[in-house]
């Protein structure tokens, strides 16, 4: 039964988080923003979450509804990044040390929350899977062990 127990909630975790790869903000330049790699790149087999300014390590999940996963990570601030962006909170000051949670729409759509302050940030921020080309080229990279582009 235990065996059972674990490969259902398995299932029910990859269920509820998005696929990995390369994510941006639908707008003008979204196209751009894949290109470069610099929007969101998920990376759930790799225990990592990259977004425009923070990079995570994932250290626990745990699905919260059937599309929704709440995330605790170990983030720091990346470099150069803009006056605008948002910290995620120390996971070691949050209630039930999570500070990021994805809510899945579809196969290509999430909404991602931070937690700043003790609260996740306002209404999320919604976030498209970027083309196949742009998976492609990511992962051509990461296997030659490239740095990003941006």
């Amino acid at each position: 039964m235990e065996a059972k127990q674990k490969a259902d909630l398995e299932q029910a975790l990859k269920d509820a988080h998005p696929r990995d790869g390369v994510y941006a903000a639908a707008g003008p330049d979204f196209e751009e923003r894949c290109a470069k790699f610099n929007d969101t790149v998920v990376t759930f087999s790799g225990k990592s979450i990259t977004t425009a300014s923070n990079i995570c390590n994932i250290e626990k999940t745990r699905v919260q509804l059937p599309d929704t996963v709440r995330i605790g990570a170990d983030c720091t601030l990346r470099p150069a990044s803009g006056a605008d962006t948002v910290s995620v909170q120390n996971v070691d000051t949050t209630p039930d040390r999570e500070n990021l949670m994805f809510k899945k729409i579809d196969d290509k759509t999430v909404v991602l929350w931070i937690i700043k302050d003790g609260h996740f940030t306002g209404d999320g921020r919604k976030l498209s899977y970027c083309s196949d080309q742009v998976q492609r080229a990511y992962a051509g990279q990461r296997r030659a062990g490239k740095p990003g582009k941006n």
